[in-house]
């Protein structure tokens, strides 16, 4: 079980660098229109729901809280900031969530492999 929640909450992580990723993408291609505003997404209620998961202060049943925070990830959208966008933060804000999507990504297969460990029973 424990395994199954690490899995979700990696999953959920993924997919809110995803988004950010897309966010900022999105923003450098339309850095040279006109009147372009940045695209922003708000994750801190998110963050804050996985802290009280995290750590115990939420409603005990961690998997479905996870399944409803992926559920708020899937409904949540950018919104429009109101400020020019500005390349370079948008190239950093790439970089950045491509090299967060890195990290996680080393993260879960290296979890996938300590599982293929324990089922293969080889040292």
């Amino acid at each position: 079980m424990s395994s199954e929640i690490t899995i979700d909450a990696v999953r959920l992580a993924l997919g809110m660098q995803e988004m950010q990723a897309r966010v900022a993408s999105t923003n450098i291609a339309n850095a040279n229109r006109p009147g372009a505003q940045a695209l922003r997404v708000n994750f801190s209620a998110l963050q804050q729901s996985l802290g009280d998961i995290a750590s115990g202060s939420g409603s005990g049943d961690m998997a479905s809280e996870l399944l409803d925070a992926e559920a708020a990830l899937q409904s949540a959208g950018p919104i429009v900031s109101g400020l020019p966008i500005n390349l370079d933060q948008e190239v950093g804000s790439m970089v950045i969530a491509g090299t967060r999507y890195q990290a996680l990504g080393e993260a879960l297969s290296r979890q996938f492999g300590l599982m293929r460990l324990a089922i293969s029973g080889r040292s």
